[in-house]
């Protein structure tokens, strides 16, 4: 067949199409293929197993938050919180964190580790009762440093029994799915919807005389656990926590004790730990004390300004609140007097309150560590209502001497509650003695007087109701049980 030019060209025109196609066609599938590299370039390697559903993650963490900063003699001081967090099936023990520091640093003050500096890094070890770190638990300590920067916090190694931690856990879809309806579940948990609770059968209370009474205007009292100091030892405000405290102690109210000073832990970053305790008692269906704990702040007008945001923040957040008590001064100590100091600081601060509040149980601390209950009957706090005034004892110290005084108050109309009581020593970690303890209690059920116990820890001293090597927070054995914690579970059963 003969080709003229004409079809030639129109061949050729043709020819470069097709070729034209094709090219484009591979260029396509060619950057497809460069697309599906630089996708899996852009994922680590730890993240593509068989199935593609599956992440590795470390998952066992330390956390350094910079919690307040302030200038004293020209140095920086800045406190610290460190969290350990084990979000791993693993139960860990032995950590260490170390911390480079700058030449000029030192640790002015330091709680819940042991803390040393060598060759400008800083090393925290645990003490015996958080050197255990339990499948999905954590443990906290604090530190201030005085230096002329901060630190870096990001900039730590972890170390678990001697060795720096890199370990990574495989996680996948599947496993994701179910922690997601495990968290379900537990949200759901979180609230009693029974009113066959504490609150849910007695309402709000009131005071009446001396005595405490529920909605229906009977005689209540009373009887629980006061925590540690929340700062310290935070991982006992707990939901679990509080609910083995209810069911398995049959206590009826938690004290939640938030120490004042700054020394002492004390910022307002802690209001929400408090907050979150008021939020568990109550979907627990429990009362709850909002304690102030002064102590080394050893009177109550020396914090007296934080006082009243603290009270006018939680009374503004609380007033709708049935299960919600205030407590204002803990232990008022020292040369400090009734008529001078703790009164007109009280005054004030039931105003505060009041102008939020109108009807909640409102607890005044008393002279001498809260023991001085007769002084204070004679001078009682005027035209307010609900008002009650604190007793604290430890029996091996405090005996029929400070029960005469508690006597005396009540014959004298003044209403008592025992906000915190310790069958040890004064100390907290001495002697204990269960026969002075039992009069206590006798008397104190046969008065109607309102009582709650020190404390709520594994702190290695004889009030703490947890043994120090306890790791648990919750369904806690015989065997986990301090002496104090055995008596204290066979006291609160014992009382209808």
């Amino acid at each position: 067949m003969k080709i003229n030019l004409k079809q030639t060209v129109l061949i050729i025109i043709v020819l470069l199409i097709i070729a034209g196609f094709g090219f484009l066609i591979y260029e396509n599938k060619k950057n497809q293929e460069i697309e599906d590299v630089a996708i899996y370039s852009e994922i680590d390697e730890t993240q593509i197993s068989d199935d593609n559903s599956c992440v590795e993650e470390q998952l066992i963490s330390a956390q350094i938050l910079d919690e307040e900063t302030w200038e004293e003699n020209n140095v920086l001081n800045t406190k610290y919180k460190l969290e350990i967090i084990n979000s791993s099936p693993d139960n860990i023990k032995n950590w260490e964190i170390q911390i480079n520091l700058n030449a000029d640093s030192r640790i002015a003050s330091s709680w819940n580790g042991n803390f040393s500096i060598d060759n400008d890094v800083l090393k925290i070890l645990p003490v015996d009762y958080n050197n255990e770190v339990n499948s999905g638990n954590k443990v906290e300590a604090g530190f201030i440093l005085a230096s002329n920067s901060k630190l870096d916090v990001e900039n730590y190694k972890l170390f678990i029994d001697g060795e720096e931690y890199n370990k990574k856990y495989k996680k996948c879809a599947e496993d994701i799915s179910n922690e997601s309806d495990k968290e379900d579940e537990e949200m759901n948990q979180n609230t009693d919807n029974n009113d066959n609770t504490p609150v849910g059968i007695h309402g709000k209370l009131r005071v009446e005389g001396t005595d405490i009474v529920d909605k229906n205007g009977d005689k209540f009292l009373l009887k629980g656990v006061s925590t540690h100091g929340i700062y310290w030892f935070p991982q006992y405000v707990n939901i679990d926590t509080f609910r083995t405290l209810r069911d398995e102690f049959s206590a009826n109210v938690i004290r939640l004790a938030m120490y004042t000073d700054s020394s002492a832990g004390y910022s307002t970053n802690i209001h929400k730990k408090v907050e979150e305790g008021v939020e568990y008692a109550k979907n627990l269906g429990m009362y709850v004390i909002i304690d102030w704990h002064i102590l080394s702040d050893n009177n109550p007008n020396i914090n007296k300004n934080a006082a009243i945001s603290f009270f006018e923040e939680m009374s503004q957040k609380y007033k709708d609140y049935d299960n919600v008590i205030y407590e204002i001064c803990n232990e008022p100590n020292g040369n400090v007097t009734w008529e001078n100091d703790i009164k007109p600081y009280a005054e004030d601060l039931i105003n505060v309150i009041r102008k939020n509040d109108s009807d909640s149980i409102i607890i005044v601390g008393t002279p001498n560590w809260s023991q001085n209950v007769d002084i204070v009957a004679n001078n009682k706090i005027e035209n307010q209502t609900n008002i009650m005034y604190a007793l604290h004892f430890y029996a091996d110290t405090h005996r029929d001497e400070l029960r005469n005084k508690l006597k005396y108050a009540l014959d004298n109309s003044l209403p008592v509650i025992v906000s915190e009581f310790g069958i040890c020593d004064a100390s907290g970690n001495g002697n204990v003695n269960i026969d002075e303890a039992n009069k206590w209690i006798e008397l104190l059920k046969q008065r109607n007087v309102s009582f709650v116990c020190w404390n709520l820890s594994n702190k290695s001293e004889s009030s703490s109701i947890l043994n120090s090597s306890t790791t648990s927070i919750s369904n806690w054995s015989e065997d986990e049980l301090s002496q104090c914690g055995k008596w204290l579970k066979s006291v609160l059963n014992s009382i209808n």
